[in-house]
């Protein structure tokens, strides 16, 4: 379970802030990276005791894979890795959905 292993360095992110009251913390995670949500919410409330959170809150936002195609151009939305653009080429990028960001410390 590699969801234990983002918790962990997540809390090291945080670890400037341990003077503060820490209430929410809000991740972007990418449908594409991975990483499961309701498994990493629950390696979070399994260790944010420990950690001097017990009050906070883990926000999740899944943030939808988008790609464009290199062969006619197209932007689409694949629904899991190995997805073929409608155009039927799996020759693409994604633009987003590998992500796996914290973007907001709420404080209380």
């Amino acid at each position: 379970m590699h969801e234990l292993s983002v918790v962990r360095a997540l809390l090291t992110r945080l670890k400037p802030y341990q003077h503060r009251e820490i209430r929410r913390i809000t991740v972007e995670v990418g449908a594409m990276s991975c990483v499961d949500g309701e498994r990493l919410q629950f390696c979070f409330d399994m260790v944010k005791e420990e950690a001097g959170l017990s009050g906070a809150e883990l926000v999740i936002q899944v943030v939808p894979a988008r790609a464009e195609c290199r062969h006619c151009g197209r932007h689409f939305t694949p629904d899991k890795p190995g997805d073929a653009c409608p155009c039927s080429s799996h020759d693409y990028t994604l633009t987003s959905g590998r992500q796996l960001l914290l973007t907001e410390i709420g404080f209380g």
